[in-house]
């Protein structure tokens, strides 16, 4: 069983040394003949278990009798753990990759990736407010970019609408940046904006955070319940080409222009503010306190900049 753990081994170790290019062709011709329930001719499990006990057998003879003894279950359960392994940090980089965080959505544990790969919110370049839709008369504006299929945007929206009823000086102007990896995300911000068409962007707006189901079915069905006029509403959702979706693309790009790479993004007083957990987040960005990357909680990963 431990050629399918050499086999790995050894192909990392041969990018570096010839030495070990031989071992790794060996050890795939052993999992090659372990496939087809054929003995291994090469041996190589033996040579590996003579080289470990033999070094064991130094330090301690019991430890390695034990290991002499038991060496076929020891090899099963090794490389079980190794193929588990492998399993589980492929998984966590796929939750990283689709949603930036490695334990999956609605998730804000712990992940190793973020020290490393998770860039500096500080080093986002803002935008200039008075392009989206605007909530309130404050003097002072919040840019939000935000997906409605984001749980992590969807989750800052308690805390944003408690900042906003203890700030009546800032308004609250909403952009449009859809994750690609999330189904209908770009079909729910073109269809917001086609809300807006008709005076009724917000309420939309709270309707497609409430409900997670962005079909095009639900979509026509929560602009009825507000009183969208669904003809206009339907031909304004005809294609990616209309008003509503050229929109969109206007927003995507001016995040990607901004240096955005997850959402929720909040710009306010020359701050940004990424994946926000609580109302004081809010607070420290109006009071012109950057934050530092680790303080922030996850966020939909931006992998791109493009939805269909």
């Amino acid at each position: 069983m431990l050629c399918f753990v050499a086999l790995f081994v050894f192909a990392i170790l041969g990018i570096f040394s010839a030495k070990y290019r031989a071992l790794f062709f060996e050890a795939l011709g052993c999992v090659g003949r372990t496939l087809t329930l054929r003995p291994c001719e090469s041996k190589l499990d033996e040579r590996i278990k003579a080289t470990l006990i033999a070094n064991i057998l130094e330090r301690s003879p019991t430890i390695a009798r034990l290991i002499h003894q038991h060496f076929a279950a020891l090899s099963l359960l090794f490389t079980l753990l190794f193929f588990g392994s492998m399993l589980y940090s492929g998984l966590a980089v796929y939750n990283y990759w689709a949603y930036g965080n490695c334990n999956g959505p609605n998730s804000s544990a712990f992940c190793a990736f973020d020290a490393l790969l998770k860039p500096n919110p500080n080093a986002l370049t803002g935008v200039q407010p008075g392009v989206g839709p605007i909530l309130g008369n404050g003097r002072v504006v919040l840019v939000e970019f935000a997906c409605f299929s984001c749980p992590y945007s969807r989750a800052a929206q308690a805390p944003l609408k408690q900042f906003l009823y203890n700030h009546p000086e800032v308004a609250l102007e909403y952009r449009a940046y859809p994750i690609p990896t999330h189904e209908n995300s770009f079909m729910a911000a073109q269809a917001a904006f086609c809300a807006d068409d008709q005076a009724k962007f917000w309420a939309y707006h709270d309707a497609l955070f409430s409900d997670s189901d962005h079909s095009a079915a639900n979509l026509r069905r929560l602009a009825a319940n507000i009183g969208i006029d669904s003809s206009l509403f339907e031909r304004c959702m005809a294609s990616n080409t209309t008003a509503a979706a050229m929109r969109v693309q206007r927003d995507l790009a001016d995040g990607h222009a901004a240096g955005l790479y997850g959402t929720p993004t909040y710009f306010i007083n020359g701050v940004s503010l990424v994946g926000p957990s609580d109302a004081q987040a809010f607070e420290d960005a109006l009071n012109g306190k950057g934050s530092d990357s680790s303080a922030q909680t996850s966020s939909c990963h931006a992998n791109n900049t493009t939805a269909k």
